[in-house]
């Protein structure tokens, strides 16, 4: 059986692509997400997880993605639990099971990071928590990034400077 062949010409402006040739991360600050994609994977040392693809928004307006793992560990169920109370999984937290089918399509917030790039690879993404509406530092626009200006600084007094 025989493909149709079309020979249709394809034109674009190559310029366009460097305005986002390059990858660029998110500032950090909080972000309203969505969990694209879950997967239930084992961890490289043989534990339970679940990846997650994040979708958040970019200042810039294009969408941006971040990937977090929910490690079944002693050390990291921390994380499960701020997850599953940020989107509303309390339940599934409380039972001890939690399932990529639960984790998918849901919305919360989650503070991202900038971590520094290791192996010869290049600075990324993570999440260093996720929070919840009451716990986020502003209810206007969550996909700006958080300045200096907005962060809460701690005001010392005088009686407090060591010298």
């Amino acid at each position: 059986m025989a493909f149709p062949c079309y020979h249709s010409l394809m034109e674009f402006n190559p310029e366009d692509g460097s305005a986002r040739g390059s990858f660029q991360l998110l500032p950090v600050g909080d972000y309203d997400i969505e969990v694209i994609e879950a997967e239930e994977r084992t961890s490289q040392k043989g534990n339970q997880m679940i990846a997650l693809t994040l979708q958040a928004r970019h200042p810039d307006g294009y969408d941006a993605r971040v990937w977090d793992y929910l490690v079944s560990t002693p050390a990291a169920v921390f994380k499960i639990r701020m997850f599953c109370e940020a989107a509303g999984l309390e339940k599934q937290f409380e039972s001890g099971r939690l399932t990529a089918k639960d984790c998918l399509g849901v919305k919360t917030k989650a503070r991202i990071i900038v971590e520094d790039g290791r192996d010869g690879f290049s600075d990324r993404n993570s999440v260093a928590e996720y929070v919840t509406r009451t716990e986020s530092q502003s209810e206007g626009i969550a996909t700006q990034p958080v300045t200096t200006q907005d962060a809460h600084v701690p005001q010392i007094g005088e009686d407090q400077i060591p010298f």
